[in-house]
């Protein structure tokens, strides 16, 4: 039996032109989760990191953290690749919105403090319209829902075959990803899985054993990190 720790990266660049990018607190949550594990004494003998720069990030702030002890060298799998709903929802926001503004300008109109709130609003809209399968996805070439859950079903698969050797299987990736995972475990619904994915803590560790025949929940949403440097985004 194996035993994978996903592990959602770090807290990301929200609000900047390039979200794709750890910010200073994500660096440290990072190094944090590495000095935990290392405590804790957790060894893996096998690390995949999905494509984005702040997977890698993560994986760096969580060797740093675990100093002397070793970590394998990362194996990048495109399939632990978030879902395109960020990029889904600068998209269509201006649609649902019916404005010829960018998503940007959009929100460089709200006071500061409102972004935030607003943002999610209309992400949750459009979050429930992809996976519903009700966005024209053909013009701007987007990933759709059943096509990221099935990449996600044929990640689970390559590992069954591949990966039944190592014991404890670290994944770095991201919260839509993590929910897929469950989804693809536990049985849910739609909004099930848009909860899930909101409610998943930066560089929190959620533990599936994985064996030929199945996978079995062990853990969810665990934060080994100080409290307040706990984040969602």
């Amino acid at each position: 039996m194996s035993i994978l720790h996903l592990v959602r990266h770090g807290q990301a660049s929200f609000g900047a032109d390039d979200y794709d990018n750890l910010s200073p607190t994500g660096i440290q949550q990072s190094i944090e989760l590495g000095k935990a594990l290392a405590k804790q004494q957790s060894t893996f003998d096998y690390v995949i990191v999905g494509p984005h720069r702040r997977h890698m990030q993560t994986f760096e702030g969580i060797k740093e953290g675990y100093a002397s002890k070793n970590l394998p060298t990362p194996i990048m799998n495109n399939d632990f690749a978030e879902n395109q709903l960020m990029e889904i929802a600068e998209y269509f926001i201006p649609q649902i919105l019916n404005t010829t503004k960018t998503t940007k300008q959009i929100f460089n109109e709200c006071e500061p403090a409102e972004r935030h709130d607003k943002f999610l609003e209309l992400f949750q809209i459009v979050a429930q319209k992809w996976m519903n399968e009700e966005l024209d996805l053909s013009k701007p070439g987007f990933e759709g829902f059943s096509v990221f859950r099935s990449r996600i079903t044929n990640a689970l698969k390559s590992m069954q075959k591949n990966l039944l050797d190592k014991s404890d299987i670290m994944v770095v990736t991201s919260g839509g990803a993590i929910s897929g995972v469950y989804a693809d475990v536990i049985e849910c619904s739609h909004e099930e899985i848009q909860k899930l994915n909101f409610g998943i803590k930066n560089v929190s560790i959620s533990e599936f054993s994985m064996t030929s025949e199945r996978f079995t929940l062990k853990a969810f949403n665990s934060s080994l990190i100080p409290e307040e440097l706990e984040t969602f985004i």
